[in-house]
């Protein structure tokens, strides 16, 4: 019996995703709040105190400004989908990350699926591996909201590219296949039919059998198998270590991965945080997200993959006295390209000193339902609340991105 059949919370009018063949999805995750102006809206034309320290560039979409320190990805904005309008009324961190990856506003009474969370719901892809993975953990919004644990995604908890990088509890111990046999020995003394959660923990069990225990699996998580080139095109850093480690994951099978990259809450000297410090945010970045676009297409792979760069907020459009842009909800920008994505489109204009949007304003919800959209999810999906109340995948005020899908 298959997990969508006993998992709680599923009204099962229609079916999650749509089509026999399923996409997967990477969410690069800028966490802290990424600068939209110092990054994919830049103001060249703005005074000083307005486009700041770093100087913009024209990138391969003509009228698109990015900085000048992202000039891979600038080359290859015509062949992603750029969302300059995003508008949000969440300032705070919090908030602001719960807006972004669950596609709801925050509330005390309802902790809301993320993301990845969703994308797995109907259990198509390989069952050997988890179908959700955060490097090298998931931010706490990112999570499974009111779905059950098994819903939840597998952390890492260790940063690829970081000296000592090790998947905890990865290794078997020399008992492992012994006790799981052992437990699979006592269960059947109770015989059929299984329990919900005798069955979702039989699940998780057998997948993390799976992973100890078979090491072709087990390798999807070393980098040592990529040659010598391809780690240095994503760059030696934690982010572009992380890319390469969730292009890796999805090619064994893993239908979700999450990476997170924390430290962009720029509250002070904004230019050397993210151009010399250490690592360079943008640098890093540039490197990071060009090389995974040539590898998904390279590999025959960009048509099976949506990939997201977002953050929860922007920042002020003004540079304050300690050379650092604080919070700023009102105006954010958004990268996404791959499969159902459309090539060079872009959407929403921010007006002179990138404080809001004066055309097409996109909000975090809007854009969860846009992500869903392209990765083939029926949007009309019902699910049920710990309290049996239903509610629909996406929020109901809600309206897909069209000018960025294909479909």
């Amino acid at each position: 019996m298959g997990a969508l059949s006993f998992l709680p919370g599923l009204l099962h009018s229609a079916p999650l995703l749509k089509g026999s063949k399923k996409k997967a999805f990477i969410l690069l995750w800028l966490d802290g709040g990424m600068s939209h102006i110092d990054t994919f809206d830049g103001k060249p034309e703005a005074s000083p105190d307005i486009r700041g320290p770093l100087d913009s560039i024209e990138s391969a979409t003509e009228g698109v400004f990015v900085s000048e320190h992202l000039p891979k990805i600038g080359r290859l904005m015509d062949r992603c989908s750029l969302i300059r309008s995003i508008t949000s009324p969440e300032g705070n961190h919090d908030r602001g990350a719960h807006y972004m990856l669950t596609g709801r506003r925050l509330t005390p009474l309802l902790s809301y699926p993320s993301f990845g969370s969703y994308l797995h719901l109907d259990d198509s892809g390989d069952d050997r591996v988890p179908p959700y993975i955060a490097i090298p953990d998931a931010h706490v919004y990112a999570r499974q909201g009111f779905l059950p644990s098994m819903r939840a995604p597998f952390e890492l908890g260790s940063a690829p590219g970081k000296p000592g990088y090790r998947v905890r509890n990865l290794q078997p111990p020399p008992q492992l296949e012994r006790a799981m046999n052992l437990l699979k020995a006592v269960d059947q003394l109770d015989g059929p039919p299984r329990s919900e959660s005798e069955a979702a923990r039989d699940a998780v069990l057998q997948q993390a059998g799976s992973l100890s225990l078979n090491p072709k699996l087990r390798e999807l998580f070393d980098l040592k198998k990529e040659d010598g080139a391809t780690q240095k095109r994503y760059g030696n850093g934690t982010i572009g270590q992380s890319c390469l480690l969730a292009r890796r994951l999805i090619e064994g099978g893993v239908r979700t991965v999450l990476v997170r990259d924390k430290g962009w809450d720029h509250h002070t000297n904004i230019l050397s945080s993210l151009t010399t410090g250490f690592p360079p945010k943008l640098p890093a970045v540039d490197n990071a997200v060009s090389a995974l676009h040539h590898d998904l297409e390279s590999r025959g792979m960009l048509e099976d993959v949506v990939v997201l760069i977002a953050s929860e907020f922007g920042r002020t459009p003004r540079i304050n006295p300690s050379g650092g842009r604080d919070h700023w909800s009102r105006a954010s920008s958004a990268l996404l390209f791959g499969g159902g994505i459309k090539e060079g489109a872009v959407v929403g204009k921010t007006d002179a000193r990138g404080e809001e949007p004066i055309e097409q304003p996109v909000s975090p919800a809007d854009l969860f339902y846009t992500v869903l959209s392209a990765l083939g999810a029926n949007t009309d999906h019902m699910l049920t609340t710990p309290s049996r109340r239903p509610i629909r995948i996406v929020d109901e005020e809600a309206v897909p991105v069209r000018g960025v899908l294909t479909t």
